[in-house]
């Protein structure tokens, strides 16, 4: 008797969002564009609600009173809340009351009409935000938020809430899939050959070049880079990455910062705080957390924690000759 193999078909579905390409990827032998069609509106709702590209979206309505009470939509209303539990979580090093350091950075649009190189600013430079704790109101069921003084910014954290939103969405109709947006990604099952997915680590000074392949399950990962957005202001090399302790673009050591984590809004969120903490605290921070983290210097060395060691399948360090 003999026995008949039927390989399983995979499709993906990419869209533009949140200044990055999404990927949703399905097995083709479910309703994969009703599916995917769900997570582009899903991903498109929360844009309209949280850019801060837009005077009309729910957020910059209340940046520009934030120590009024807003009615906003019950994404916005959520990721707000997310961003507070992640300011407490990480003491601070997350602080989405950067705007005006961003801003003051030179990231003052969308990053793709930012100027590869530009003049100093005439505006003074904001203070650091680290110096007063950020204490705000947010009522999920109501939709109502209220800021606090300073205007905040939701891009990284936004991006991960949308992902994990795609999960829940995807996962009464299917087991296996990936969400994939711009780097900060979900997966879930068997993968497409049945023995779990893989994720390339890519070196932020080279595209081209892999540092590292980590083996992922039922799990999400997210990398903060400060070679992927960055410019000239001034005569001075910015990022997007702002240190809310300077309020300047990060100069901590770090080049990369990759985490593993239960949610993607977690990896995210730990994989900004680590970069900003720098290479003489990633290490001592990540195993004191007990976080999955991999991480390259400006110097060009890379390691991880012992929390990523199970995860590491190929690792450039280990294979060079």
């Amino acid at each position: 008797m003999t026995t008949t193999t039927v390989e399983r078909t995979w499709t993906s579905h990419t869209f533009a969002a949140m200044g990055t390409a999404v990927t949703v990827t399905l097995p083709g032998d479910c309703d994969a564009p009703a599916l995917a069609g769900r997570v582009e509106e899903l991903f498109a709702r929360v844009q309209r609600s949280c850019t801060r590209f837009s005077d009309d979206s729910d957020l910059m309505r209340a940046n520009r009173t934030p120590q009024e009470a807003h009615e906003v939509a019950p994404e916005c209303a959520a990721i707000v809340d997310a961003a507070f539990d992640a300011y407490r979580v990480t003491e601070g090093l997350f602080d989405p009351r950067i705007l005006e350091h961003l801003v003051s950075a030179g990231y003052d649009r969308t990053f793709a009409e930012v100027p590869a190189e530009s003049g100093s600013s005439s505006r003074r430079r904001p203070s650091p935000v680290a110096g007063s704790p950020w204490q705000p109101r947010v009522n999920i069921r109501k939709g109502i938020i209220e800021l606090g003084p300073s205007p905040i910014d939701l891009g990284g954290i936004g991006k991960g809430w949308c992902v994990d939103s795609a999960a829940a969405l995807l996962t009464p109709d299917v087991a296996d899939f990936l969400v994939n947006a711009g780097g900060d990604l979900v997966v879930s099952g068997d993968g497409p050959n049945g023995d779990g997915w893989t994720a390339a680590i890519e070196d932020p000074t080279d595209a081209a070049r892999t540092l590292a392949v980590l083996q992922l399950g039922t799990e999400s990962c997210a990398t903060s880079s400060t070679g992927r957005r960055q410019w000239i202001k001034g005569g001075e090399p910015a990022h997007h990455l702002i240190d809310p302790r300077t309020g300047r673009p990060a100069a901590g050591g770090l080049r990369s910062v990759t985490v593993i984590a239960h949610t993607t809004m977690i990896a995210e969120v730990w994989s900004k705080a680590l970069l900003i903490a720098g290479s003489d605290m990633i290490s001592q921070l990540s195993d004191q957390r007990d976080l999955a983290a991999y991480w390259m210097t400006t110097e060009g060395e890379t390691s991880y924690s012992s929390a990523m060691a199970p995860h590491v399948a190929w690792d450039w360090c280990a294979n060079v000759s």
